[in-house]
């Protein structure tokens, strides 16, 4: 069966699952509501449809493989009994489907793919990088997560549309302190057009459940202030966030946008071998977090206003250790 990623977006966009115990989850997505028996031994998740029409599809079955590995990190892989042909068979090993594989797979979260340029070499302001695609606008990343019952998604910045937002949350005390950004409307939406207009830098507003609660930059750490200080490769990326919502902030709201922001950064270019990050060193919730997400410290600097830890997470790590599931 041919795989086809437009029908696989479509299909998953209304998706949302449930664990209605252990070894039962509820599906639902455009074919339909699906019970789906689970049996996991060794790592491998055996799953069963045994309520609903089982649609013989790749889009039903990846989105099934997604439903039981989003929240266990103990599941390695997963099998379909009577049900494998349906999968791309360049996609299986053994008859299975590789978890690390399935969270790679960009049109189940990726609104709209795009491939990478090919490796055009360009200089800007004294560094040798990448010529970077042109950006995308709207959605770009959305995912169910079903510890909080909810989409999260991030789309690209408008000035039109979130100036109001980032105005009130770049003079919140909170992002201040962090940001140093306050200021006037103007001056705000100033900032936002230069970061739409910089190709290095990706502006993106991040939303639960169609509510924006924050303000995220992803950029290419070659070309940032950051590259000077280590050693980076040509497809690294580092990231900045203010979460401008009081009511989104803390535990629980983390272990959602954090993974799914990294899980985007990875799914965006497949050569990004590493996201970087440069919070305060003193900073010590921040770099707590960080830890506990599968970033590394890898050293302290001096940026010109300030003391930083380099703090850095790996391909390998985040999905050979299924850190799209947040620690418990």
């Amino acid at each position: 069966m041919d795989f086809d990623a437009a029908k696989q977006r479509r299909v998953l966009q209304a998706r949302s699952y449930v664990r209605l115990a252990p070894n039962i989850v509820h599906l639902n997505t455009v074919h339909g509501n699906h019970e789906i028996a689970i049996e996991v031994e060794a790592g491998i998740a055996s799953l069963t449809f045994y309520e609903g029409n089982p649609v013989q599809s790749a889009e039903l079955l990846m989105a099934a493989a997604e439903a039981v590995t989003a929240q266990d990190r103990s599941i390695k892989s997963v099998a379909f009994e009577g049900h494998q042909a349906s999968l791309p068979r360049h996609i299986l090993s053994a008859g299975k489907l590789d978890s690390a594989i399935l969270w790679q797979w960009p049109s189940l979260w990726l609104p709209q793919l795009t491939y990478p340029l090919p490796p055009v070499q360009q200089m800007t302001a004294g560094s040798y990088h990448p010529r970077r695609p042109a950006k995308p606008k709207g959605t770009v990343y959305q995912r169910f997560i079903p510890w909080l019952e909810r989409d999260i998604s991030f789309r690209v910045a408008d000035p039109e549309t979130d100036l109001a937002d980032f105005h009130r949350w770049m003079n919140d005390e909170q992002v201040n302190t962090i940001w140093e950004d306050a200021g006037s409307i103007d001056r705000h939406r100033e900032i936002l057009e230069e970061r739409i207009a910089d190709p290095h830098i990706l502006p993106l507003i991040g939303s639960f459940a169609d509510i924006p609660f924050g303000y995220f930059e992803v950029y290419w750490a070659k070309e940032n202030r950051l590259g000077a200080y280590y050693d980076a490769d040509d497809c690294d990326r580092g990231w900045h966030v203010a979460i401008g919502e009081p009511d989104y902030r803390g535990k629980k709201w983390i272990s959602a946008w954090l993974p799914s922001l990294m899980h985007f950064i990875f799914l965006d270019d497949p050569r990004t071998k590493h996201i970087v990050g440069e919070p305060r060193a003193s900073h010590e919730q921040q770099i707590r977090n960080l830890d506990r997400s599968g970033f590394a410290k890898i050293k302290h600097f001096d940026f010109p206003h300030k003391r930083a830890l380099l703090v850095m997470l790996t391909r390998e790590r985040f999905f050979g250790d299924h850190l799209w599931v947040p620690a418990s």
